[in-house]
């Protein structure tokens, strides 16, 4: 009887093992990124609400990749660091944009390393950044931080690009009005100085 219950055991363990080295691996992951704006200094960090495109490249293990000016941004024009004359204009994965959702864009990222774009065309600011894809993690969720009146720099995982640095941005929460200082009353005049005396 006890052999045969370290047969049984012995059985069971093996068919565990050869389940798990069956077991299907995925690579690529949702990956969802919570936006947030600063117009100017002094604005208060607010979620983006304003619109933003999202895009991905499959790239090559090791490539460098990079987005070369605003008008780039804009025709979706990825240049290979290493070698300008590679060039990639069509994104393999497009992104969806909900103001209303905490994390504000999604996108389905199932190569092992991309190149992302986002752009924010209302304030003419996008970033960038190079990804290795995790494997068996079905969502994968991250921050960006696009404050138009900064320069640009790098920040949480991203490349942020800011082509117009010294223009005047529009602050997201509008100053309140000082109170205007009251007027003084003017003294009142005398009726009659000159009154008579019985």
């Amino acid at each position: 009887m006890r052999r045969y219950t370290t047969y049984l055991i012995l059985a069971m363990v093996i068919a565990l093992g050869m389940t798990s080295c069956f077991k299907k691996e995925v690579q690529g992951t949702l990956f969802k990124i919570a936006v947030y704006s600063q117009n100017v200094a002094d604005d208060p960090v607010m979620k983006c609400t304003v619109p933003l495109e999202a895009y991905a490249f499959k790239v090559g293990k090791g490539s460098k990749w990079e987005v070369k000016s605003w008008e780039d941004a804009l025709e979706l024009r990825v240049t290979n660091k290493d070698d300008g004359n590679k060039v990639l204009t069509t994104p393999d994965f497009v992104g969806s944009f909900n103001a209303e959702d905490e994390y504000q864009i999604e996108m389905g990222l199932w190569s092992k390393y991309v190149f992302m774009l986002i752009v924010d065309k209302t304030n003419k600011i996008y970033a960038t950044r190079l990804y290795e894809t995790p494997m068996n993690i079905p969502e994968t969720r991250t921050q960006l931080h696009l404050y138009a009146w900064r320069k640009s720099g790098a920040a949480t995982g991203w490349d942020v690009i800011n082509p117009f640095p010294d223009e005047e941005r529009t602050p997201l929460v509008p100053k309140p009005e000082e109170p205007s200082e009251p007027e003084t009353p003017e003294a009142d005049e005398d009726v009659d100085n000159n009154s008579e005396t019985e």
